[in-house]
């Protein structure tokens, strides 16, 4: 029997007002102090509320999320004129203003310019915030026999006619406007999902429409007709194509769904709402620079969505390698200002409001730094205290004083510092939610370290947005319809399988869908396993936060995941374990599908490629979270040549992970590999690595372990120099790839 490590695992890494914005002015090229710059045409569609439509839900967030990246696009990153941008909101957007004003404003002034220059970097961008939806195929052109549609304001006809812009006429509109430009970006905040969801309102879709959308006039555009062909990779508005970028919220079977934003916004009361995607796709444009690539913005977009909502995965299609919006964005890094400084400690300007939180690490450079993944930190530091605008970090050992001209910059939350406010179901037993409520309560002041906060169960907690974490109760044939658990799982039932109707508690996000595939039947010895499954998704979550978007190891640690094959599509330790190193017919470097997603069959046997190509000796650990929320130190492995650390030399230096070593007993069969397997089922195996210039041991990791459950003060980045966290999540599909 081979004894790889089998790995099986789920990647769980874990957006008010309603007004309108149209200018009158003449467009403009550039931006008057950049002429050089090409320029950048925007049109934003907004809905929230729609005509003739009293049964649809409002989507609260929508024109929230065009007005918010109006705001970046017109501010200091991009600095794109007012008058370059239109914005639709609500009952500005019907079919034919969306229609005229994309051929109006989009074609004819992209068109402009390359009459003009007779370049084509002319940027060009369509966002849409609102509800999606399917239709009747009009052409048979779909292999589905359904259009994704975009819903415009008037969709709703009294007469029962249909408005929803389907993808056809996006594709014409396009193929229109490919003539004068190679930039073109299209960011989708809907889903086209026949899904349900037990938050209605929080989903950005409506059931598939009976009725065939009616056309507008489009002189001298066409429609793509006649020959069946493929909508985007995942089911999208847009088909697959090189020359024009297109950002999804969701998958095509998954739902897009809003953020109930509360004092990370400025409110205490009443909910900010955004698209949960547009919400972080607007923060990591607030950083982006003029060589940030869309594939570094969705990678860093996808892995918040997917922490907060594990049933949502943003996409891009395209040359995800171009740089955002065409190199637009400012040279210089953003960065925090410093408000006050003493020898120890320093106040920034930063809150809750811009998402600082206890334990943050804060990076501090000299004055003089523009670029800071190329430059040397005068300290870091973790964060003290936090209120809504400002925070207090503890500096580690300054190179030198701190003044109030140096820059600051919030790298990323430390090892075990993230915290999930936790609501218990008013219908669970009052007993196992008091045994919950004291085994997370705060300690002689001190707050469990765990990284749980138990909430009352209030009106005002119970809104969405107040709380990441439910624990709930319902029948088990209700929680897992599916098939995903079956009447054969115990639930931790210690005598047996449990009845489909038995009463479970389980654990969800605010999407409502369980979580890791927990449940405990409704005893009192469930609190403790409730207990433990909290504790475990709050770690889980605390890892995936971890990312460090400024370090001068960025880009020069590679990680590549390698496919082992054989001819025989079989392993033996006589055939492939040769002189104490394992090898194979076929090593296969897997290249992505999606950013940091890379496909992969079950069953199948690979390692990683680490290459070190900074200026720096580093130290490499490798964390696997697992489907059941644990998480597994799989290197450096606790034996006597890696417990210590593995150091991977500068300039070049290689190292696999696990290993290439390997061992076998007598009789040929595999005693030890540095291989790894695939699941035996579909799932999502993800993977964080942290590279680090300080040593970082087994030891300091190994708290995180699912059947350790007490912090380790030691596991801190905040005090070493330079890291960077490198994710790889692998779809396993039921095919093997041999």
């Amino acid at each position: 029997m081979m004894n790889f490590r089998s790995i099986v695992t789920i990647y769980f890494a874990a957006l008010l007002t309603v007004v309108g914005f149209e200018s009158a002015n003449r467009p403009v090229s550039a931006h008057p102090q950049a002429q050089q710059r090409p320029p950048m045409f925007v049109l934003q569609v907004g809905i929230g509320k729609y005509l003739n439509a009293p049964k649809w839900a409002d989507l609260r967030g929508s024109v929230t999320d065009v007005m918010e990246m109006r705001k970046v696009l017109e501010g200091d990153r991009f600095r794109i004129p007012p008058s370059n941008i239109i914005t639709l909101t609500n009952d500005q957007a019907t079919k034919q203003k969306i229609f005229s004003t994309f051929q109006d404003h989009l074609i004819a002034n992209a068109k402009n310019y390359f009459e003009k220059t007779k370049k084509r970097d002319a940027v060009v961008m369509l966002q849409y915030s609102g509800h999606g939806s399917q239709a009747p195929d009009a052409d048979g052109d779909e292999a589905d026999k359904l259009d994704e549609t975009l819903v415009t304001y008037d969709s709703q006809d009294v007469k029962g006619k249909n408005f929803d812009i389907t993808d056809d006429e996006i594709f014409a509109l396009t193929s229109e406007l490919k003539r004068y430009t190679d930039n073109i970006v299209y960011i989708f905040d809907s889903c086209h999902s026949g899904s349900g969801t037990r938050n209605a309102e929080d989903a950005r879709r409506l059931p598939a429409r009976t009725t065939t959308p009616e056309s507008v006039p489009m002189p001298g555009i066409t429609t793509r007709s006649g020959k069946a062909a493929d909508d985007g990779a995942e089911g999208t508005v847009m088909p697959p194509g090189d020359d024009y970028i297109v950002i999804s919220a969701a998958q095509a079977d998954q739902i897009a769904t809003q953020k109930y934003c509360f004092e990370e916004c400025g409110s205490d009361k009443e909910p900010v709402v955004f698209g949960l995607f547009t919400y972080y796709l607007i923060d990591e444009l607030k950083n982006a620079r003029g060589d940030t690539s869309y594939r570094e913005v969705m990678q860093n977009v996808s892995r918040k969505v997917e922490a907060e909502r594990p049933s949502q995965t943003p996409l891009i299609e395209g040359d995800d390698r171009r740089a955002v919006f065409g190199s637009l964005g400012k040279n210089e890094d953003a960065f925090v200002p410093i408000i006050s400084a003493d020898a120890a400690t320093v106040e920034i300007g930063a809150g809750a409001i811009q998402g600082v939180k206890v334990g943050s690490i804060v990076s501090i450079y000299d004055r003089s730094v523009s670029k800071f993944d190329t430059a040397e930190k005068v300290s870091t530091g973790r964060v003290l205290t936090v209120n809504a605008t400002r925070s207090t970090v503890k500096l580690a050992a300054p190179k030198h004083a701190v003044t109030l001209a140096d820059k600051a910059v919030v790298a990323s939350a430390d090892i075990g510092t993230g915290r999930l406010k936790v609501m218990i179901d008013g219908t669970a037993d009052a007993s196992l939610a008091a045994t919950i409520r004291e085994a997370f309560a705060p300690k002689s002041g001190v707050i469990d370290s765990r990284g749980v906060d138990v909430l009352s169960n209030t009106p005002a907690n119970r809104q969405t947005g107040r709380w990441d974490i439910a624990v709930l109760k319902d029948k088990y044939s209700r929680v897992f319809p599916d098939g995903k658990k079956n009447a054969a799982a115990d639930c931790g039932k210690a005598n047996g399988p449990v009845s489909p109707e038995s009463d479970i508690y389980y654990i969800a996000g605010p999407d409502y869908i369980p979580l890791f595939g927990f449940c405990a039947e409704t005893a009192s010895s469930s609190a403790d396993a409730v207990v433990k499954a909290l504790t475990h998704t709050a770690r889980y979550c605390s890892i995936q936060q971890i990312q460090n978007r400024r370090s001068r190891l960025a880009g020069k640690v590679v990680v590549k995941p390698i496919r082992l094959k054989t001819l025989s599509g079989t392993f033996s330790g006589r055939t492939n374990c040769v002189d104490g190193k394992f090898v194979v017919d076929n090593y296969e470097v897997v290249s992505a599908s999606a950013p940091g997603l890379y496909p992969f069959g079950t069953g199948e046997v690979f390692w990683f490629e680490v290459t070190n190509n900074s200026p720096f000796d580093v130290y490499v650990s490798m964390l696997n979270l697992r489907s059941d929320g644990s998480i597994k130190v799989q290197f450096p492995r606790n034996i006597d040549e890696e417990k210590n650390g593995v150091l991977i030399p500068k300039n070049g230096g290689k190292r696999i992970v696990n290993s290439d070593r390997c061992r076998i007993n007598a009789d040929g069969d595999f005693l030890e590999t540095g291989a790894f397997r695939t699941s035996s089922e579909p799932e999502r195996d993800a993977f964080k690595f942290l590279v680090t210039t300080s040593q970082l041991k087994w030891s300091d990791l190994s708290y995180l372990e699912m059947d350790a459950l007490t912090r380790n003060e030691n596991a801190s980045l905040a005090t070493i120099n330079e890291w960077i966290a490198v994710d790889l999540t692998f779809e396993v599909s039921g095919q093997k790839k041999f």
